[in-house]
């Protein structure tokens, strides 16, 4: 969904692009001293990171902003951009998202947007980009928390020492199919702390000279809306209607299952149990946001960990056929978050 322009961002680059235009009137004008005025302003309002004895990343060392925030996500596009360029990769409520504070990969929950658009297309850099977000984040009190860029080889080794695996949970991944172990000209992480809540922003450039990552996330707890299924009422949809639809969670872009979805196996389980003659396809199916290939691939993966997490607990394989439809069969619209939470499911289907 397009984001309503705000006048705020719109400042900011009309601003930059008017500066580009006046550039080449004004050969010999002094470069802007961004770079000395950002380490003085750093070291002035302690936005470098401080870190506890264990080295992890200390909340507390960020202050409070008293700023007036916009809404969620915070950070718009460039307010000159064509809104064809808009691409909202991820807009979820509930997910886990990883970025880098302090030295360390850290995880957050919460809801969680990422956006990309090619800044080429306004005549910007990489750097006008990235400095542009930079003041902006900053004028409402967000504080640079990252030592690390994702390629270090430090930090890389930290995390096992696979570069794609570590951009690949940073959610940077996308950035090429052609992926070499590299990729980014600059990877900013900033932190609003608030009274309610921590925001985390990051922000990436690529050297392709073209594009611009927005990755935000609002920390909040789950809002649990989804009511456990019990093994009778799966056995009376599956009788009248031949399948039905149940909630799992995993966890990003992964096979694996979440403890919380514990309890839906279980009634799954149940269900078999009490029907030995039952057999049932276990299908995977998913958004439509990303690239087809990949969801299907990862929904047949998710079908098969349930599949896996049944049989477990002494429930015959023989009994259970996964299967991974992709967002080829959607129960409503994907246009929007709630349609998108729909179509994201487990079936099970009578066979």
């Amino acid at each position: 969904m397009i984001t309503s322009k705000k006048l705020l961002y719109g400042t900011f680059f009309c601003v930059v692009l008017a500066l580009n235009a006046c550039k080449a009137k004004n050969a010999e004008a002094p470069a802007k001293a961004s770079i000395p005025t950002q380490d003085m302003v750093e070291k002035n309002t302690n936005s470098t990171v401080s870190t506890a004895a264990n080295n992890s990343f200390d909340l507390q060392s960020v202050p409070r902003t008293t700023a007036a925030l916009p809404a969620f996500p915070y950070v718009d596009y460039p307010a000159k951009l064509d809104e064809s360029y808009h691409h909202n990769v991820t807009d979820t409520q509930f997910d886990k998202a990883y970025i880098i504070a302090g030295n360390e990969m850290r995880a957050v929950e919460g809801r969680v947007s990422l956006r990309t658009f090619p800044h080429n297309t306004l005549n910007m850099s990489a750097l006008a980009s990235q400095r542009n977000y930079e003041d902006m984040i900053k004028s409402i009190g967000g504080v640079k928390v990252n030592k690390f860029q994702p390629s270090d080889d430090a930090f890389v080794k930290q995390q096992g020492g696979d570069i794609e695996a570590v951009f690949k949970k940073l959610r940077l991944g996308y950035a090429g199919t052609n992926f070499q172990g590299g990729g980014v000209t600059s990877y900013d992480v900033y932190l609003i702390r608030t009274d309610k809540t921590s925001i985390w922003i990051a922000v990436a450039t690529f050297d392709d000279g073209i594009n611009t990552s927005l990755l935000v996330i609002e920390e909040k707890a789950l809002e649990q809306n989804v009511g456990l299924i019990k093994a009778d009422t799966m056995a009376s949809s599956l009788q009248q209607q031949g399948h039905i639809a149940l909630y799992l969670s995993f966890d990003t872009d992964s096979d694996v299952i979440r403890p919380d979805s514990a309890p839906v196996v279980d009634e799954i389980v149940k269900l078999l149990r009490a029907d030995s003659t039952l057999k049932l396809k276990v299908q995977g199916h998913t958004d439509n946001v990303g690239d087809a290939a990949h969801n299907k691939t990862l929904s047949l993966a998710r079908a098969q960990s349930v599949v896996k997490a049944i049989t477990a607990q002494k429930i015959e394989e023989s009994r259970l056929t996964a299967a991974g439809m992709g967002a080829e069969h959607p129960l409503t619209d994907n246009s929007t978050e709630n349609g998108r939470a729909k179509n994201r499911r487990v079936e099970l289907v009578k066979s």
